[in-house]
């Protein structure tokens, strides 16, 4: 597999893209509207330039690393900001498991889903889908 990183700098409304990988002497470039659409230009781009057609099974597997370019402390506050939402799911994760045994040791005990979505904070119809898996 190949990696690739690309290094997008935003210039008027568009993000300028400088590619730099293996097979490349000097880094490529080209343009996209939005960073959703980097990875395919840049695998466009890449297509082009070593003569491949990206729909062949046979195509070589690219990996593209985007690095926007936002300054140091833009930079660590996306960053520091992603790293809190991976947190919060792993933390909602939890809660869903554990609202799930608490909710089916509470049903064994013979207490209706309105009491039992009392205790846990939850309404009776999220109680019956924690019940139910």
């Amino acid at each position: 597999m190949n990696e690739f990183r690309v290094t997008a700098q935003r210039s008027g409304g568009w993000w300028a893209l400088e590619v730099e990988g293996p097979g490349l002497r000097r880094p490529a470039h080209t343009q996209a509207r939005r960073l959703d659409q980097v990875e395919e230009t840049v695998r466009d781009l890449l297509a082009v330039r070593f003569d491949v057609d990206v729909n062949d099974r046979t195509a070589p597997t690219w990996k593209i690393t985007v690095v926007p370019a936002l300054g140091e402390e833009l930079a660590a506050e996306v960053a520091r900001t992603r790293e809190v939402r991976r947190e919060a799911e792993r933390l909602r994760a939890d809660a869903v498991s554990h609202s799930r045994e608490a909710a089916r040791r509470l049903h064994e005990q013979g207490l209706p889903h309105r009491d039992i979505g009392v205790l846990l904070g939850v309404s009776h119809q999220a109680v019956s889908k924690l019940l139910a898996c």
